[in-house]
Order: C-alpha cells, then structure tokens, then sequence
C-alpha cells in the first residue's frame, strides 16, 4: 500500500515515516505517529480510548495519561489545539475523532509523473476501512526505523559491509543524571543496572555487566569511542532527570560496528513512580531494534522486576557502585547500602545475593571463613528462596558449596544454573572449579570471557594471570601481571604473583624486590608467606624467622590461614608441618582448592603419601 495522507498543510506518509507541515519535516515519535495514523484511519468517528491503547500500546500496561501525554504532544507538533481543535477533537471521558478533511493520494502514480488532483472525501460518507492497517503501520514504522539492525550495515569509514553476528554485544552505559540532588546523581546508573540485568537473559545478547560500564561513570569521551574501547557493536546510552513528581528519560542506541549514528531513538515523560514501566518499554524496544527472538520465559524474566520500591532500588544501586571499589572503606559501605535494600524491601533477592558477596568479601580484610561463612550462605539461600531466577544468588551458592564445603557437585549445579538464568554470565569462580578439577582448557577459556567482561577489573586481570602461573605457562603469566601493573602500580597482588613468577623462573633477586612492593602497598596483608617461603628456599634462617615473627603479630589484626605456614613449611622443607598446617586450614575452610592441587610451591609436599590420603578424604579429585 503506497497511500498517502493530505489534510490541510499536512501530508502524512505512512510507507516513509515521514510528516511534513507546510514542506517542512515534522519530527514525531513512533508512538505520535501511529497514533496520528490510527486515528486518520479510523476518522470521522469516535474512536474510544480503551480502543486505542489496545491497539497502539498492545502488550504494554499503561494508562489513560499515557494517551493524554501523547495527544498533547501530537497536539502541539501538528501546530493543534484542543479548546479550539481543527485536527483532533476531544470527546470528554470517552475517546478522539480525527475531524479534518482527509485527501488520499496514490504515491505509485507520484513516480516520474505529476500528481493528479486528490478528491476529498466528504465527512461522514460511507466508505471500506483502509487495508493499512496499525500492525502494519508498526511493521512499516519499524522497517524505517530498524532496518539496519536486519540486514548488513555498510560501515562509511571502512567501506565494508558489517554483517549483524549471531551473538550481539551489547554496552548499557550509566545514564546522564540531569538532576542536582545527590540522589540524582545515581539515578542515571539505576537505569543503566536495571536494563543490563533486564537484557541480559537472552543467548542472543552479550551484556557488559554494571562492574565493567561503572568505569564510565565520569568520563568524558563520547559513546561511539567508549563502544570502540569496549569492541561492543551496539552502545545504549541515555540522559534521565527527576523534577518533581516526574521522570523524563531520553535515550538512543547506537551502531558502533556499523558506525551509525543513531540505530534507535526515543523519549519518556513519566510520573517518578512510573520509572520501573519506562524501564520495561526501553528494554522491549532495544530487543526490537536488534530484531532478537525472545523464549516466553525470556521475555517474562525481562519484564518482571526485581523490586517496585524506588528507595529500595537507589540504595541497592549505591551499593553496587560501592562494592566494586576494593577498599575496606567502600565494601563497608556497600554492605550498609545493601541491608538498607533489604529493609526496604525484605523480598529485594538480587540485593540480599548482592549482600551474601559482601559478607564474603570481608574475607579480604582480615575476616576469618567461621565470621563469614554462614551470613554469606545464609543471605545466597535467602536470595533463591525468593526468586529461583535470581543468578547471582546461584552463583553465590556456588561460591559456598565450593569454598566452603567442598562439594563441587552442588557448586558446578549452582554455577550452571546461573548460566541457565542468564546466557551471558560467566564468573571467575567457575573458573577456578574447572581448574580445581582439572578441567584447564576449559578454565582457560572461561577466564578469558569473564575478562573480556570485566576489562577494568584488577581482580580478573590478575587470577587470570594466576592461572597461568599454576598452569606452568611462566611466559604468557608475566606479560598479564606486567601489564595488570602498568594499569594499576598500587595493586598489590600482581606484584605477588608477579614475584612467584620471577622465582619459577630463577630470578630470585627480581622476585624478592616484587614480594617485598607487594608487602610495603599492603602493610603485610598481601605476600608475606610468599616471601618467607622464597627466604626459606635461599636458606636465610634469620629472614625466615623474622617473617614467621611478623606473620604472627599480623594474626593479631587479622585472619592468617594455616595455607601460609604451609608455604613456608614447605619452602624449609619441613613436610609434615606443612601437612599439619593444610589440615588446619582445610579444617577452617581457608583453603584454596586450585592452588592445593597446582601451586608448584608444593610439589615437595605432594610426593608425601600424607598428601594423597589427605586429598582424597578432602574430595580435590587427582
């Protein structure tokens, strides 16, 4: 159908999507201009609004003020008024009626050949209902729109042609907080953390989590050159403001692979309480512009929301903006920003998962595994227990069964459940479980995806290097520590590791002078029983000693696992001390199950028959 719509100054073309107004482009919304079509088509009647919400907004609950806003806006880009409407006309409670003189024109015959003169229809006369219909106008309006993310796109600056893969990368980025409120300024990432969690439940759609966009947080560069840095072929981007009582968004996806400017574009004007549906109708609108196919269950994981409570929601955003700083300071503040969720809304699950990390993670400050274990085990089941959907919560699940109760059976379930959940999440501590159980090749691999996740994060950067020590591949886990360095010079486990590689490799001079840097940046909490080890092997019984004294007095201020006297037993070669120590530290729950098995400091240890009976009984497969 190539019809055309002529009413006073106005033409409307449905096939193009385009409005123009005295000869001049009229930018309208697609909602605008499938109700402007809707109710040309359907003109010189009443057309109730129960009707037109149906039909314009089908599968989308929203209200009657939804269709107020958009008449207004409509209203107002068409140059009409409703007190006085030429165009439109209200009918009070019950719905519009498009009043205006319609001309009908064939734009078949406007090809190579002047127009003949349009005949107005005259009001009221009978006539068929146009064969263009509004699913076919949506069909039309989102070829224009999206066509692009169908069929290959022509890349300008290359010349080439970029055809769409099967698995889309995908960057959400914190939106731009327009507000001046403190709250306001992490309005703009509660939006950005909602849609990555809401897109990430497709096999079609690779996400880059919110640890890995929060990098972007304050940066200036503009959203083509952070998709290029990230080697993501599409960027969502927004701005989103509070005022009062509303909420307005705006907000753009944007082709880097195809270096197009705009794929999609759209606006909301929302009551603030609305904010959780303007969060739905972006996340159905990205799925259409990259022209993904959902499952049932997909679609519905997208659409539920983890919570209805916006004060709920901002303190789990602060939290997560928190947790991700590495610092005592900042997980103090996270955990304190993630049980205030929960009070908020007791069945918030991804905040009490997102608690059950935090209480884990004081582990890295000094906690002992019996302060935390059973909040952080406690918190994971709670999470489940609420949403069985909730993968984080599964994925700490994992965590425990892994580290603290040595049954990997429960955690490889857990960990593939989370998978399950969502496609595209992939965690380091799978990793770690494959390696535990001898599975390299895959743990390799999964390191990599959880790095090319997560690029900006130390902890990634240096277990992946760490595998590759325990791995006995020296070379490849040099050049990651060195380059984890260069990015981050205070990060003191790299220089850890990276003095364990230095000492594999007989550079004993450089691997002290890194133990020791890893030391200084960590008042001893990071390498001390790497180095008392190095110290025993060279046979220096004086340095020895005094590191054994200093690990002692730090056992004051916090946890020492036995799995540190065990390296330093081992490095003096004092075998069955070095087993007393892997029982208690196993005993504690202290232990790491990959470094058990690989750690090359251990190779002595390992020829002792002690070792095998202890393994086996522990459950670390051989």
């Amino acid at each position: 159908m190539t019809n055309s719509y002529q009413f006073d100054d106005v033409r409307v073309e449905p096939h193009t999507f385009k409005v123009l107004k005295a000869g001049t482009p009229v930018l309208l919304e697609p909602k605008e201009f499938l109700l402007l079509v809707f109710l040309i088509e359907n003109r010189d009647r009443l057309v109730e609004k129960r009707e037109i919400l149906d039909t314009i907004w089908k599968d989308v609950a929203v209200t009657e003020n939804a269709l107020t806003r958009e008449v207004g806006k409509l209203r107002k880009s068409l140059g009409d008024d409703a007190k006085s409407a030429k165009y439109i006309q209200t009918v009070h409670t019950r719905g519009y009626r498009f009043i205006a003189p319609v001309e009908i024109i064939d734009q078949s015959q406007e090809v190579g050949q002047p127009v003949p003169a349009a005949q107005p229809q005259p009001a009221g006369s009978p006539r068929k209902r146009s064969a263009w219909t509004i699913p076919a106008i949506a069909i039309g309006v989102i070829f224009v729109l999206l066509a692009a993310a169908v069929l290959p796109h022509r890349n300008v600056a290359a010349g080439k042609t970029w055809n769409k893969p099967a698995v889309v990368n995908l960057a959400v980025l914190p939106f731009q907080s327009l507000g001046a409120g403190s709250n306001d300024q992490y309005a703009g990432l509660a939006m950005a953390d909602a849609l990555i969690t809401k897109l990430s439940g497709s096999n079609r759609l690779s996400v880059q989590p919110t640890s890995t966009v929060l990098h972007f947080v304050n940066t200036s560069e503009n959203s083509l050159a952070i998709g290029r840095s990230m080697k993501v072929d599409y960027v969502l981007e927004g701005k989103v403001q509070t005022q009062n009582d509303r909420v307005r968004v705006t907000v753009q996806l944007l082709c880097i692979a195809c270096d197009k400017a705009s794929q999609w574009a759209g606006s909301f004007d929302e009551r603030s309480g609305d904010i959780f549906q303007v969060q739905d109708s972006i996340s159905e609108k990205v799925v259409s512009a990259l022209t993904l196919e959902l499952t049932g269950e997909q679609r519905e994981r997208m659409m539920k929301h983890a919570t209805t409570n916006k004060d709920a929601q901002l303190a789990y955003v602060k939290g997560k903006f928190f947790i991700l700083r590495d610092t005592r300071e900042s997980l103090d503040k996270a955990t304190e920003y993630f049980r205030l969720a929960v009070d908020r809304d007791p069945e918030y699950a991804s905040a009490w998962a997102q608690l059950s990390d935090c209480y884990r993670r004081q582990e890295w400050y000094g906690a002992a595994p019996s302060q935390v274990m059973e909040k952080t085990r406690a918190a994971a089941k709670k999470a489940i227990a609420l949403d069985d959907t909730e993968s984080y919560g599964h994925s700490m699940a994992g965590f425990v069964a892994f580290q603290y109760d040595w049954d990997f059976k429960t955690a490889e379930r857990e960990y593939q459940r989370a998978l399950e959940i969502r496609p595209s999440f992939v965690h380091q501590w799978h990793a770690r479980l494959l390696l535990a159980t001898n599975r390299r090749d895959a743990a390799e691999m999964e390191y990599r995806h959880f790095l090319s996740a997560a690029p900006f994060m130390m902890a990634g950067k240096t277990n992946i290097g760490q595998f590759y020590l325990l791995t006995n591949q020296y070379d490849q886990a040099e050049t990651q520590f060195r380059d984890t360095i260069e990015l981050e010079p205070s990060y003191a486990p790299s220089h850890e590791m990276l003095g364990l590689v230095y000492e594999q490799k007989g550079r004993t001079d450089k691997a002290i002078e890194e133990l020791q840097k890893a030391v200084q940046l960590s008042h001893g909490f990071v390498g001390l029983a790497s180095l008392g080890y190095l110290q025993a092997t060279q046979g220096d019984k004086t340095e020895v000693e005094n590191t054994l004294q200093e690990m002692a007095a730090q056992s004051k201020q916090r946890y020492v696992s036995p799995f540190e006297y065990a390296l330093v037993h081992a490095g003096m070669r004092q075998t069955a001390k070095a087993l007393e120590d892997l029982e208690r530290g196993y005993a504690e729950r202290s232990l790491s199950a990959q470094s058990l098995r690989f750690d090359p400091r251990l190779n002595k240890v390992r020829t002792d028959p002690a070792y095998r009976d202890f393994v086996k009984r522990i459950g670390l497969p051989f």
